[in-house]
């Protein structure tokens, strides 16, 4: 199914007061010692999904997150990001979708800086072939697109994208990570922007957690 960015407000909506993303204000946030984020061993894309909207690779990978285990489903990128740290938003946003035994959904979205190129985003940026899906003819290693320290941002929300179902747990990294100046570019040629509007919060609380 391909959304229309340009008319998000026709989107299809099964309920809307817990909606992602948001624009974290950071001095409204609740501090707490938890370590929210542990990877737990090697996470790597194996395929690509063809999509018109967006690079979504499957793989294999595994976190425990708020002292429970859960299993990496998939990535995919936004341009521009979609969550805002205090009202400013990063060149990039991609979210590694995990999925517990219950069937917990769980986000963890991490946002771009400009600077050196990055192997793993370059690595899937190398095998990729538009709207085609396919196996990865050299599985790609996802760690330098992972953070390894800082603060996450810990909500309740909604899928950003259709049905906008308010079923997953985000963890926002505060911290970034870098990749390249042309390698944002050849994504942005690649796909045009492709990120939600910011949802009213309605109360919700925001944890700050640690890694």
């Amino acid at each position: 199914m391909t959304f229309d960015y340009a008319h998000q407000t026709d989107w299809p909506m099964t309920s809307g007061q817990h909606q992602s993303p948001i624009d974290i204000q950071t001095s409204k946030t609740q501090d707490s010692q938890l370590s929210a984020i542990s990877w737990r061993g090697l996470y790597q894309a194996q395929s690509i999904t063809g999509e018109a909207t967006t690079l979504k690779a499957h793989g294999i990978g595994a976190a425990y997150l708020n002292d429970r285990d859960f299993t990496f489903q998939q990535l995919h990128f936004h341009t521009p990001a979609e969550h805002l740290i205090d009202g400013q938003a990063a060149p990039i946003e991609w979210h590694l979708v995990h999925r517990s035994a219950t069937g917990q959904l769980a986000v963890v979205a991490v946002f771009g800086r400009i600077g050196k190129p990055n192997q793993s985003f370059q690595g899937l940026l190398d095998q990729f072939t538009p709207e085609a899906s396919h196996d990865l003819t050299e599985p790609v290693n996802l760690t330098e697109l992972l953070p390894d320290t800082g603060t996450v941002y810990h909500y309740l929300g909604s899928l950003t994208t259709p049905p906008l179902s308010e079923t997953v747990e985000w963890y926002v990294c505060a911290d970034t990570v870098m990749i390249g100046e042309k390698q944002l570019a050849v994504y942005q040629h690649l796909f045009a922007a492709n990120n939600r509007a910011v949802q009213p919060l309605n109360d919700r609380p925001i944890i700050a957690e640690r890694f």
